[in-house]
């Protein structure tokens, strides 16, 4: 990497990029790729502090209210954003340093460049003589120009559509709904990738346009910390890749390997899930009672389902609150049994050679329970010292190393006690900012760096016991820093998506193209095998999330029978929660579709596994169809999702068919209303 400069421009080159700045303001001007170059008009650091961002542009919001699923509002102003004052530069070996000044902060910007990546980094530095406040902090990027034409979307998130800058209104953003990594951009120049990724905290990201019509790209860190006195503060970073009219998805993936975001590969990567609870199911207020040894009964009947992984929802000491707020989890609560009974329940599945995953809450206990009042010190704070409160518990902070330690050996006593195998963990997107930190965090470190914390420490925890983990962290944020501690992706995105394309009410074609998309982008910008939980439901979302409804309810039955299809047969592990197989099990009258899926998924081991690559097709019709490959081994999967009878032709020689409609030899599908077939090619 070397930098030169003239009288008015500073470039900083290497083997893949070209960047130049204006040596005056030291703005970055443009980055040229061998495919495409790509003028910027300008990156900003946006400091929230004194109750204002520094250089404006964005509505000020404290971060104090927001809960552990919430992220900082983006909220633009008509008015232009303040200038900074540029005070020089650094060319250090390996990176370029631009060196700003504004309302008493040092900002920073930190260049790098990571093969077709140009890394983005920002330091900031109080210099002040009193102690300061930081709530929020912004990276700011923008076009050069008008450049309406410009559509983008946000691969494997929500919203899920592609979005076109001239349709929408000034100052108006599309905002994500989930922390987002991604911002995917298409000109009549190429593509454009627009990278945030930041390990200590969670963030917000949109998109919006100013009067001018110039795009402007926003991703605000919920960044929240004291600065004292000539301390600097690192947060971020920006990855630009400009890619042109080359594969937008393949830097990405090598972005991901490179910074070590790779999923495990010692854990376990195939099987069907199941969701439960001895006592019954959530939107049938747990009425069952059975005992963890009478429930244990009923696992020879989910084998021959086909189901291989049971997920029980906990059944540590609680009090009549609910299962979800724990007492102690080291201890199992007496309405579900004896320490015995548990283990009769996991030699029961053992020997049938399923695994039994705990399903671990360490949002933190209730204030008044003794776990609450014994380690005090390991829940969250406010400024002024008081406890934090979420759903009505301490927010303990799990990236905390006593509490991650306790964890850890609160598992290693699991498998020892009960042999169990995996772990389902609840709320693992970090919690709350914690203004007492241990040394060397942050409050908000808390946050998604936490999540991460507790994730690794609980599949250490199976590790340490050299089981074979299988451990799914409720984090539904789609970013890359928790593949290497998760097993299973806990794909909340694919079911908000499903929520979206519902609510749209869209033709049954449209339904199946932007499903598709969307699924191929999700596919190739997530780390390469990092299997995903499949699932039309789940215990929240029966409940009081969302649909607050069963699939056969807001479907209709023969729908959520194609769409369980889908699930079960793209990459990933199919799940499905108590009763989705039987209504009376949640005491409703409704469909049995035990034969259903018990075919469903002795196909899918029969004919399918992970092993299996994915090559979407695009049929511009309402079927969803796809090719998973292994070696000289191709079968076809088609899934109508109309209600009439559709025809599409796929391209391919049709050999036999192995499960569902029967096909004719040739290249035609032909399906009835919501039917479905996985095709020998």
């Amino acid at each position: 990497m070397k930098v030169s400069a003239d009288k008015e421009i500073l470039k900083l080159v290497s083997d893949d990029l070209q960047c130049r700045f204006n040596i005056q303001t030291g703005q970055l001007l443009s980055i040229a790729s061998e495919h495409m170059e790509w003028n910027t008009g300008g990156l900003l650091i946006n400091v929230g502090c004194d109750e204002e961002y520094t250089l404006g542009g964005l509505r000020y919001h404290s971060l104090d209210h927001l809960h552990t699923w919430e992220m900082p509002p983006i909220d633009p102003l008509k008015t232009p954003a303040k200038e900074w004052k540029f005070i020089g530069y650094n060319d250090r070996i390996d990176e370029l340093q631009m060196n700003f000044a504004i309302d008493d902060f040092e900002i920073t910007v930190i260049y790098t460049v990571n093969g077709d990546s140009l890394e983005v980094g920002a330091m900031v530095k109080n210099i002040r003589s009193e102690r300061r406040l930081i709530n929020g902090l912004a990276f700011m990027l923008s076009e050069t120009g008008r450049a309406e034409d410009i559509l983008f979307e946000f691969p494997g998130n929500v919203p899920h559509d592609e979005f076109q800058l001239s349709q929408l209104r000034p100052y108006e953003p599309v905002v994500t709904g989930l922390v987002n990594p991604i911002i995917r951009t298409v000109s009549d120049q190429g593509n454009l990738n627009i990278l945030f990724i930041n390990e200590e905290e969670k963030w917000s990201s949109g998109v919006y346009k100013d009067e001018a019509g110039i795009a402007q790209y926003v991703n605000i860190a919920c960044l929240e910390s004291y600065i004292e006195p000539g301390e600097t503060i690192y947060c971020g970073k920006l990855y630009i890749q400009p890619v042109g009219q080359s594969d937008p998805f393949v830097p990405i993936r090598e972005l991901y390997k490179k910074k070590g975001w790779n999923p495990p590969t010692d854990g376990h990567t195939e099987g069907v899930l199941y969701s439960c609870h001895p006592h019954g199911t959530m939107d049938s207020g747990f009425q069952d009672r059975k005992t963890i040894r009478e429930y244990a009964e009923e696992m020879e009947s989910l084998k021959e389902l086909g189901i291989d992984h049971v997920w029980i929802l906990p059944i540590f000491e609680h009090l009549d609150r609910g299962v979800y707020h724990p007492t102690d989890q080291k201890i199992i609560d007496t309405r579900y049994g004896t320490d015995e009974d548990v283990q009769y329940f996991s030699q029961k599945l053992n020997e049938m050679d399923m695994t039994l995953l705990f399903d671990y809450v360490p949002h933190g206990p209730e204030i008044d329970d003794p776990l609450g009042i014994e380690h005090r010190e390991w829940a969250s704070v406010k400024r002024d010292g008081t406890p934090k409160i979420e759903w009505n518990c301490l927010s303990f902070d799990m990236a905390n190393p006593e509490y991650r330690q306790y964890t850890t050996e609160m598992v290693e006593n699991h498998v020892d006690r009960f042999n169990i195998d995996g772990a389902r963990i609840d709320c693992a997107m970090g919690g709350l900012s914690n203004w007492n930190p241990v040394k060397g965090n942050r409050p908000s470190s808390s946050s998604l760096r936490a999540g991460v914390s507790i994730s690794k420490a609980i599949r250490e925890g199976f590790l340490n016991k050299n089981k074979k983990p299988i451990v799914t962290p409720e984090n539904f944020n789609p970013v890359p820093v928790y593949a290497p501690y998760t097993d299973i992706f806990y794909d909340m995105p694919l079911y908000r998506v499903l929520f979206e394309l519902e609510k749209a009410k869209l033709p049954a074609d449209e339904y199946a193209h932007r499903l598709t998309r969307w699924l191929n982008h999700q596919m190739l910008t997530t780390p390469e095998n990092y299997l995903k939980l499949r699932f039309l439901g789940n215990h929240d979302s029966v409940t009081w999330v969302w649909q607050k409804a069963r699939p056969t309810f807001i479907y209709g039955v023969e729908k959520a029978k194609a769409l369980w299809v889908l699930m079960t047969t793209i990459d990933g592990i199919p799940m499905i929660y108590q009763g989705d197989e039987d209504a009376s099990i949640y005491k409703q009258d409704g469909p049995v579709l035990r034969e259903f899926f018990t075919e469903l998924f002795a196909a899918r081991k029969k004919y399918l596994s992970n092993d299996f690559d994915v090559e979407y097709l695009f049929t511009g019709t309402p079927i969803v169809a796809f090719v998973r490959t292994k070696g000289d081994e191709k079968r076809l999967v088609v899934i109508n999702l109309a209600s009439s009878k559709e025809e599409c032709n796929v391209g391919f020689q049709l050999k036999e068919t192995l499960f569902g409609q029967e096909q004719n030899r040739g290249n035609t599908i032909s399906l009835d209303g919501y039917s479905y077939a996985i095709m020998k090619l």
